[in-house]
């Protein structure tokens, strides 16, 4: 278990889904509110210098990503 230093949330890293582009990011805020938003880190492990925004895995997620997919956000 992780607890973020940003939003005091606890969370399990593979019950988390992990978004580097800030505009989609945004775009969840508004689609989602900050109910899902578990952590922001900063890492180099896939993307150098990345801020890595850290959303619940669920439905409600899952429902954003094909919004985005679909250009609808």
């Amino acid at each position: 278990m992780i607890t973020s230093k940003i939003t005091g949330k606890t969370y399990e890293p593979s019950d988390a889904v992990y978004l580097t582009n800030p505009i989609q990011c945004q775009r969840y805020f508004k689609f989602l509110g900050s109910e899902p938003f578990l952590d922001i880190l900063f890492t180099s492990e896939k993307r150098e210098d990345a801020l890595v925004f850290v959303w619940k895995k669920c439905p409600e997620t899952r429902e954003a990503k094909i919004k985005w997919d679909n250009h609808e956000l």
